[in-house]
């Protein structure tokens, strides 16, 4: 009697444990994959993956693969690295999966905390002047504000005179920054022309390319003519970093106007707190390539 009902324990077991073999294996997940740099394409090793909301994880080898097993296949799994960015996967039932990380980045602006003063000359109309700009310490946002006037003269009747206001890198990632910049610009030539003109414009700034575009209006007087033109425009323009020597910046603009077109043009660099530049400025008939050389103090 024993006997019997020792083996008719044991069938029960062993129908039991038939049973629970699926639903064991259904609660259990097998996830495999490899983690790779979105910029490099290179594979990351020493990643730690966590399924979401668990101490439940693993760890990339040296090839930047893993294996483990989740208790769902659909949970969220967390991957995390020192000097990467984060990132979140939502597993839709896959059993391998390929993961691209960005690495994070800490950008490093050198323009705070400045007095910038040139002397300078225009080639062509007005043959004495001096620029000066100023930059505030980091302030709201990350962002620096930058104030800067020029003036030039050729001490009878020629004047050209340029201001500008500009908040620097407000807005940053790893990836672009944006600058925001009001300029003003005046001149008088040969008791023939006058001209006031202001604009508005913002900087994309990405990697070494930086499109900008914005507002720009024009008070223009020819008194010869007695003809005026008082109108607003689109500004756009380019500019970029060079790399050595004295790590130039070349930035190239235009403002468009009913009947006249702006242009800029500019190159600058620095060598320790030394500093050059050589800018054109045209508007009609007028037109002014200066040259100035300045020394940067820090405060």
């Amino acid at each position: 009697m024993c006997s019997i009902y020792q083996k008719n324990l044991t069938k029960y077991n062993l129908i039991l444990a038939f049973l629970l073999i699926p639903i064991l294996s259904w609660s259990q997940h097998q996830i495999s994959g490899v983690v790779i740099s979105k910029n490099e394409n290179t594979p990351i090793p020493g990643v730690i993956i966590l399924e979401k909301g668990t101490k439940n994880g693993t760890q990339t080898d040296l090839e930047g693969h893993f294996k483990f097993e989740v208790s769902d296949p659909y949970v969220t799994l967390v991957f995390s690295y020192v000097g990467m960015l984060s990132k979140e996967y939502k597993l839709e039932g896959e059993n391998n999966i390929t993961v691209k990380t960005k690495w994070d980045c800490n950008k490093d602006f050198f323009d705070a905390n400045q007095i910038s003063i040139y002397g300078q000359s225009g080639l062509i109309n007005n043959p004495i002047g001096g620029k000066i700009e100023l930059s505030s310490p980091y302030i709201f946002f990350g962002g620096v504000l930058e104030v800067s006037y020029s003036y030039q003269t050729n001490t009878k009747e020629n004047i050209f005179q340029e201001g500008s206001l500009e908040f620097k890198h407000p807005i940053s990632t790893c990836d672009f920054d944006f600058d925001f910049r009001a300029n003003y610009r005046e001149f008088e030539y040969d008791r023939k022309l006058n001209s006031k003109s202001y604009s508005f414009e913002t900087d994309l700034n990405l990697s070494r390319i930086s499109f900008i575009a914005g507002y720009s209006h024009l008070d223009f007087n020819d008194l010869d003519t007695g003809k005026k033109n008082n109108s607003s425009g689109f500004l756009i323009g380019l500019s970029t970093n060079i790399g050595r020597p004295l790590y130039p910046e070349v930035v190239g603009k235009i403002s468009i106007y009913n009947n006249n077109i702006e242009y800029f043009g500019k190159i600058q660099g620095a060598y320790k707190r030394f500093l050059i530049f050589l800018k054109y400025y045209k508007l009609s008939s007028f037109n002014e390539l200066s040259l100035g050389i300045g020394y940067n103090l820090n405060y």
